[in-house]
């Protein structure tokens, strides 16, 4: 396999080209390449109809998504169309799956989430509690945020019907080992639902292997616009009332996206799609199917990135930053949560800016985390840099650079 190709990579993206700043902030959403802008702009130009309707226009359009939830399904892993639906974003669709799985336990019957994950994996399912369901709290272990399968454990029991936990958190990159939670949860006979927003820009989900019965994922944090995709098992899906229209039918994964979806966002998620494709001729993979060449793909990105990580972890010790999370490249994703010893988190990231250096600051939707397992709401929480796929050396070195100058 070839080198990594950063430098071709980044030629593909606009934002990237103008060079007007450093993201480091592609946790909060990647940056666009040229196929997705050009398949939006397609889609708005000669695709803005609805699906369903005789005339060519909407037959494409009705043809094109499809192929894309298809697309999805194999990039999850997923080995059938129909257990996937688009939304507006993730947190959109956990709400809708919080309530109908809701209306499917009793009182008394019991939740787990953690306090690792972003709260869009949280309070949906804490709101269940006004309905008599007893939520509870999987916590990481200090003092670098694990999640320990032994305190799974003991949180379960003979009314567990669900778990709710992160695949990678996105506020310290931490990855959980989701293979080993799944198998816990199954044996304590309750379904398992992974937020996979996180990891789907770092490593390539396997849902269906890891006997997930449901995940979520957010295309626009995987160089896509705004979109979110769910993951529904046929264990799951067979239990739960979709949030459909009363002439819809259960099963069709149309009952689990009410109202018109975003056919652009849809189409461009497929653009992103065909770009790990490019990504994969760059890195000269051979020809196979699509999920082979993507795995090829993410094989490659997972070395570039440990790489960066590296540079970036290294750095910032050097520079005496405070540091949250895994010490080193093991074990997480390149998205990295630091401080200042002396200024607060959002006048870092203000000075950063300043710099031309894009980075994210507070608890980045990781409030229980940050607040109250890393006891950092006085500070205001933390600096959140995180890198992706096309960013190369030089952004890392800006970064520290502008860092050392606060």
């Amino acid at each position: 396999m070839e080198p990594f190709p950063v430098a071709s990579i980044r030629a593909r993206f606009p934002a990237l080209r103008r060079a007007e700043l450093v993201y480091l902030d592609n946790a909060s959403g990647a940056q666009l390449p040229d196929r997705v802008v050009e398949a939006v702009a397609e889609a708005l130009v000669s695709l803005q109809v609805n699906k369903g309707g005789a005339y060519a226009p909407s037959r494409r359009v009705t043809a094109r998504k499809e192929a894309v939830r298809a697309r999805t399904a194999s990039f999850l892993g997923a080995s059938a169309p129909e257990h996937v639906a688009f939304g507006p974003n993730a947190t959109t669709l956990v709400t809708l799956l919080a309530r109908s799985v809701g209306d499917a336990l009793a009182v008394g019957d019991e939740v787990v989430v953690t306090s690792l994950d972003h709260h869009a994996n949280v309070d949906p399912w804490r709101q269940l509690a006004a309905r008599g369901v007893v939520v509870r709290t999987w916590r990481p272990r200090p003092p670098f945020g694990v999640l320990d399968l032994d305190d799974l454990r003991a949180l379960l029991g003979p009314r567990t019907r669900l778990v709710a936990f992160t695949a990678a958190s996105n506020a310290l990159g931490t990855l959980v080992p989701v293979p080993e939670v799944v198998d816990v949860v199954r044996a304590a006979g309750a379904w398992s639902f992974a937020d996979l927003v996180h990891l789907a820009p770092h490593a390539l989900p396997d849902v269906e292997a890891w006997g997930l019965d449901g995940a979520v994922f957010s295309p626009y944090k995987t160089f896509a616009p705004h979109l979110g995709a769910l993951y529904l098992g046929p264990a799951l899906r067979a239990r739960l009332a979709p949030p459909r229209l009363s002439f819809h039918d259960p099963l069709d994964p149309i009952a689990w996206e009410p109202g018109t979806q975003s056919h652009e966002a849809i189409l461009g998620w497929g653009a992103a799609l065909d770009h790990l494709g490019d990504v994969a001729d760059a890195l000269d993979v051979p020809a196979g199917s699509e999920r082979t060449r993507w795995r090829s793909v993410y094989a490659a990105v997972a070395t570039h990135e440990a790489a960066l990580t590296d540079r970036l972890l290294r750095g910032l010790d050097r520079l005496g930053a405070d540091r949250y999370g895994l010490p080193g490249v093991d074990g997480r994703t390149a998205t990295v949560a630091f401080n200042h010893p002396q200024r607060a988190p959002a006048d870092v990231a203000r000075g950063l800016a300043d710099a031309g250096v894009a980075v994210a600051a507070g608890h980045s939707y990781a409030y229980d985390l940050m607040y109250r397992e890393l006891g950092l709401e006085a500070r205001g929480g933390s600096v959140r840099a995180s890198a992706v796929h096309y960013t190369d050396a030089s952004d890392v070195d800006a970064l520290l650079d502008a860092f050392a100058r606060l």
